[in-house]
């Protein structure tokens, strides 16, 4: 019988090339200073939200991959290595430039081993 595949050691190696090739990085969820909602209910204030974690370089997609709908041109993707999950639509600072984060892949065991996370970020 083969041996079955071990997650917790892909999660290793992933974290270790993210480790190398990244640096540290924050994505960022915006909070609000309150106010109020359209039945002039009062809403709380919200307090950013900070994923610190490893970030790699951005890998911008192939022309060939740009389909003008889902991935635009200047689209790329980076890893990201944390243990708190970013959300769609986080922001993250990349040499000085702030990207918005579109979508979000990950490969996960059946048992909620989080072996890797790849964000798809737009300008």
């Amino acid at each position: 019988m083969a041996d079955k595949f071990d997650y917790l050691e892909a999660h290793g190696d992933a974290a270790e090339l993210i480790e190398f090739f990244g640096e540290a990085g924050q994505v960022i969820k915006k909070g609000n200073s309150g106010g109020y909602d359209t039945s002039g209910n009062v809403t709380p204030a919200q307090p950013d939200v900070i994923i610190g974690g490893t970030i790699t370089p951005k890998i911008d997609f192939e022309t060939s991959e740009v389909n003008g709908t889902s991935i635009l041109m200047g689209d790329a993707i980076v890893y990201f290595e944390s243990e708190t999950a970013p959300e769609v639509g986080m922001m993250t600072i990349i040499n000085g430039e702030t990207y918005r984060i579109i979508d979000m892949e990950t490969l996960t065991s059946v048992n909620g081993i989080n072996v890797y996370r790849e964000l798809h970020i737009r300008r």
